[in-house]
């Protein structure tokens, strides 16, 4: 098994979206009582007034290392290394030159500071039928679920349905981006669907919420 598949075996996961659906909700103990927590894209560092709703730990972060939305620098890096980030998980198949020039740069400011995997191709070609082209949350979700954890809880989603928490590296700009790009009643399809069949997968209520209608349609 591979180092990140040891890193996960038999843990409970908690995956942090940035939606705003979890200020005030006070849900920040419970995702740090899980033996992993993962978070996605601009998250880090974490803000202190946020900590209360959305925990204090980070162990894995899954990011698209798009230098347009965000330059690493070592520094930046270093500071994941002091507050735990052990993997980033690079949310494309290091197959295109752009997609491996995003690994290099990343690597090159890294060195060693915390471990790099990319997704494997069969991630983006088992989603691509269903949802086209796939948020990373989504691919967050698929790829945790393809190694033997013991449970996945998934919070702060809400499909773009409502605005950023208040991370500083969060642009209003990302959620127009990704609406023009991802189509998210698919995505919203799929994870109902996921979360029929996937026994060790779970939601929080908003995404419940939004999901139900596409459970009940199923049902009809």
């Amino acid at each position: 098994m591979s180092s990140f598949g040891k890193l996960v075996e038999g843990k409970t996961v908690a995956l942090v979206g940035p939606a705003d659906t979890l200020r005030g909700q006070g849900m920040g103990a419970f995702i740090d009582s899980h033996d992993i927590v993962v978070r996605l894209n601009h998250a880090l560092p974490l803000p202190d007034a946020l900590k209360p709703d959305v925990g204090t730990r980070t162990d894995i972060l899954y990011h698209n290392l798009n230098p347009k939305k965000q330059r690493f620098r070592r520094s930046d890096v270093a500071r994941m290394g002091r507050d735990g980030v052990k993997w980033v998980v690079f949310t494309h198949p290091a197959r295109r030159a752009r997609y491996r020039r995003r690994l290099r740069r990343f690597r090159k400011v890294s060195r060693g500071l915390v471990r790099l995997r990319a997704i494997p191709l069969a991630v983006k070609k088992r989603l691509r039928p269903h949802v086209g082209s796939a948020n990373g949350g989504l691919i967050a979700v698929v790829d945790l679920l393809r190694f033997p954890i013991k449970r996945l809880y998934v919070t702060g989603f809400s499909f773009y349905e409502t605005g950023y928490l208040n991370y500083p590296k969060y642009r209003r700009s990302f959620i127009r981006n990704a609406l023009n790009h991802h189509n998210q009643r698919r995505h919203k399809a799929y994870m109902a669907r996921l979360l029929r069949r996937e026994s060790r997968l779970a939601v929080d209520p908003f995404i419940e919420q939004i999901l139900a209608k596409y459970t009940a349609r199923r049902k009809r």
